[in-house]
């Protein structure tokens, strides 16, 4: 009678056991993909302070010091970046439609270290 009374605790023993290990094991994939993420964003954020840095030097090099630049960006599922860039000067304001088009083509050609990633200029 005894071993079919502690056979019950035997299974749930095996079972609370099994379950420790698969929530250890869970945690040490889930701990490694998140230090690969904050990698990836150290260095998109690395990129990103690169581009904002030549891009204001573009802006103070046609005459726009001082422009207020503001970055926003989506990543979708697949991790492809799409990224807006606000600028606002009081200057560029008054600037015709084809002389915006000249400028915004101008900070087109500003290179992004990774090709996938697409940007969008807006005048405010």
């Amino acid at each position: 009678m005894r071993i079919t009374k502690s056979l019950p605790l035997t299974i749930l023993l095996s079972a609370v056991l099994v379950f420790i290990i698969a929530f250890c094991i869970t945690e040490t994939v889930i701990s490694q993909s998140n230090k690969a993420r904050c990698i990836e964003e150290k260095y998109y954020d690395e990129m990103e302070s690169a581009y904002l840095t030549e891009l204001r030097q573009v802006l103070a090099d046609e005459g726009y010091r001082n422009s207020g630049v503001t970055m926003t960006r989506v990543t979708d599922e697949s991790g492809v970046r799409s990224y807006t860039v606000s600028i606002h000067h009081k200057l560029i304001g008054k600037l015709s439609l084809g002389e915006k088009e000249l400028l915004s083509s101008m900070l087109g050609e500003i290179a992004f270290a990774d090709a996938s990633c697409s940007f969008c200029h807006k005048f405010l």
